[in-house]
């Protein structure tokens, strides 16, 4: 439910409308008649006009009646009559009582304003102010930085009889601070269907205050995932859970964020299930409890220097794939950390920590480690540049073995070093040669021995240019404002001489374990079809028509110790990628990753994707996939499609279907059926994958990315993606 979001909105709106009526500022000239009545201030003046206008000098009281305007700044005001005591500064406005700025309209049969103490009293006042409208049978603004709202309701519906309202006995508007309201009713229709006697809302926080989700999978069965929103301050705030899924159990958790301002943000995450309890329908399986526990803070010391904390405790290495996947599908992985990095313009340094809580997982630990990197630098007024990569790391690689006692451990430290000279030929070639060297100290190898010294040394020269031609192309239907075509071809060689130490003696703890001998070229060439197209003001901009980017390495001399190839040479993976936008409503984009088998320069597709994405107006847009991947020798080949289409302003529909070409089977089809309700739209799904699932969403249209009530519990593929 969006009450407090609506409700904040008009409470916000109505107090910029009390503003916006005309006020005086202390030291205000009072008002003199002059045909129509203006009151001068230092930044704007007040107009009265109307088709009487009197100014009673001796009752110090300006009266107008008829068709009567007051406008101040970008507010107007109208009535049928108005009294304005110049003394006490006390305005009374009487029929059709309309205030007006820009798109914001209050209206009410009679206003009563303090403009000097800026209070005032609304009888009987209605707002629109899209999305939002309401009304409320008295409002009262009794400082200037409180408004009370008594016996109102507000709501995004336009109709005369709102299909739905939030009524409210009491709110209490804090001007940008907080709402706080008291007997919440939610209505739909002249149902009452939702009651809460009191919250509090952050007026720059808009999350709902209770949220419920019902839905059916095959793992949960029927589930209800509820959520309750609780709020101390801007300081404390956080959720209360509580789950039933038919297949599972009831599950109870918490979620606390706080805010210490100079010492910190974090939040504290905990959720606990007795799984297969007496309350599971059909329970399969033996009774556990499963909980995490997540931790998170952070803290800015300066503006270069910021530390971050994560820790994460759980009772299974299934826990989260069972109940929060989506926090997988997000890429996330548990992590046990402490990082405090510093920032500067030439260098960066960073003390890290990470220790393993949860015996399933493998983890590398680092206790502590130490990094810092200097930036490519210019060195003086040469064309030499300098960059530098040094690091200490206390490492134990932790096994998830079901004794938990094997592990590798070391002490490294490693040091980068590398020099550089930027150069151009020929006045159209860039030439970089450079040099590096590696050395790393190990405490152990895999073999027990003790103090070992690896060093590796590297270098190489890169060559890049750009040529291109101008074609003079234009062609309106076309969208053609000249043509350019853009070539850039890059050749860059390098050389790693082979390591003191073998990577095969040393325990492998990350990419600097695994650095060996190798010789490459790295091929690259570029090609661009450009136009230009109007920005606005007789200004243009570059727009790539089609873009071609092909890219592989050349391996020689693969042997080690041979100083000479032995015709060992061969490319590697050659990948194409492709983009072409002829138009706003259509593009395409291709990416093919070639594998070259062996020294013949025999071939085959290794991945592939390909997307092509339309929209055609505002009532149908659609796209097609295809993914092939034989990355580990299972082919897959998919076909992916969706199709929207907009029937009329209440009725349309999508289609989504994924198939596997290969296995020749349907991976997942998505039918749903949207309704416009006025002011609610309605979500009918049917999805067919895994299992079979059904769903509703009602969503908003002032706020179409907030579902109330219902929720869909899972992401599929997107067109347009090439990660399936």
């Amino acid at each position: 439910m969006r009450c407090l979001s609506l409700i904040r909105s008009a409470a916000i709106l109505i107090g910029i409308s009390l503003f916006a009526i005309p006020a005086y500022s202390d030291g205000m000239p009072d008002l003199v008649p002059q045909g129509s009545l203006t009151g001068f201030k230092k930044t704007s003046p007040v107009v009265v006009n109307g088709d009487h206008v009197e100014y009673l000098n001796d009752q110090k009281k300006i009266e107008a009646t008829g068709n009567v305007s007051v406008t101040y700044g970008d507010v107007k005001l109208t009535c049928d009559r108005i009294t304005v005591f110049t003394d006490t500064k006390i305005g009374k406005c009487e029929g059709n009582v309309k205030v007006v700025q820009v798109d914001k309209t209050f209206t009410g049969q009679s206003i009563e304003y303090n403009f000097e103490q800026k209070t005032g009293k609304i009888l009987d006042g209605t707002l629109s102010a899209t999305p939002i409208s309401g009304r409320a049978q008295e409002v009262d603004k009794v400082s200037d930085k409180e408004v009370i709202l008594r016996e109102g309701y507000v709501t995004t519906c336009d109709d005369d009889h709102p299909h739905y309202r939030i009524r409210c006995r009491e709110v209490e508007f804090y001007i940008n601070d907080k709402i706080v309201a008291k007997h919440v009713f939610f209505y739909v229709g002249n149902t009452p269907v939702f009651y809460m006697p009191y919250f509090v809302q952050p007026l720059q926080d808009p999350k709902t205050k209770i949220t419920v989700v019902p839905g059916y999978t095959g793992d949960w069965g029927y589930y209800a995932l509820t959520a309750y929103r609780y709020y101390l301050n801007e300081q404390c705030k956080g959720y209360l859970r509580l789950d039933y899924r038919t297949k599972k159990g009831l599950g109870e958790g918490i979620d606390y964020n706080y805010n210490l301002e100079k010492l910190g943000e974090g939040n504290a995450r905990y959720y606990y299930t007795h799984e297969n309890d007496a309350l599971v329908l059909n329970p399969e399986g033996q009774v556990r409890d499963r909980y995490r526990f997540q931790y998170k803070h952070l803290l800015d010391f300066d503006e270069r220097t910021q530390g971050t904390m994560e820790i994460n405790k759980m009772s299974d290495s299934d826990m989260i794939k069972d109940y929060f996947f989506t926090e997988l599908e997000d890429g996330w992985t548990p992590d046990n950390y402490l990082s405090i990095i510093n920032h500067n313009d030439n260098y960066s340094f960073q003390v890290f920590a990470r220790k393993r809580f949860d015996d399933f997982v493998s983890t590398v630990e680092r206790m502590p480690e130490m990094n810092l990197q200097v930036y490519n630098q210019k060195l003086w007024d040469t064309p030499l540049y300098y960059e530098n990569t040094m690091s200490f790391s206390n490492l134990n690689k932790e096994y998830a073995t079901l004794d938990n006692t094997e592990h590798e451990e070391a002490l490294r430290f490693h040091t980068y070093n590398k020099v550089s000279y930027v150069t151009k030929l020929f006045k159209f070639l860039y030439t970089t040669p450079y040099a590096a060297t590696r050395q790393t100290y190990y405490s152990e190898n895999r073999f027990g021995d003790n103090n070992l010294l690896r060093e590796i040394y590297e270098y190489g020269i890169d060559f890049s240019s750009k040529f291109y031609r101008i074609f003079d192309t234009d062609s309106k239907s076309l969208n053609l404002n000249k043509l350019r075509h853009v070539i850039t071809p890059t050749v860059g060689f390098h050389h790693r001489h082979q390591p003191s130490i073998s990577p095969s003696n040393l325990h492998q703890f990350d990419e600097v374990d695994a650095l060996d001998y190798e010789n490459l070229i790295a091929l690259g060439l570029e090609n661009k079809l450009q136009t230009r197209r109007p920005t606005g003001d007789d200004t243009f901009e570059s727009y790539d028509l089609v873009r071609l980017l092909i890219s592989t390495n050349y391996l020689y001399r693969l042997k080690k110790g041979n100083l000479e190839s032995k015709g060992d040479g061969r490319l590697s993976d050659i990948t194409y990628d492709l983009e072409v936008n002829p138009y706003d409503w259509i593009s395409a984009k291709t990416t093919i990753v070639e594998y070259v088998k062996d020294y013949n320069f025999s071939r085959s597709i290794k991945h592939a994707t390909s997307d092509l994405v339309c929209t055609l107006g505002e009532t149908c847009d659609f796209g097609i996939g295809h993914i092939y991947d034989d990355t580990t020798g299972d082919q897959a080949s998919q076909f992916t499609t969706e199709v929207n289409y907009k029937f009329n302003k209440d009725w349309s529909f999508r289609i989504y279907e994924r198939f596997d070409a290969h296995k020749n089977t349907w991976q997942e089809q998505e039918y749903t059926i949207y309704k416009d309700f006025h002011c609610w739209l309605g979500e009918l799904s049917f999805n067919i994958g895994d299992g079979f699932a059904v769903w509703m969403v009602f969503r908003l249209k002032a706020f179409p990315d907030t579902p109330i009530g219902f929720k869909r519990t899972y992401r599929r593929p997107a067109i347009g993606s090439t990660e399936r």
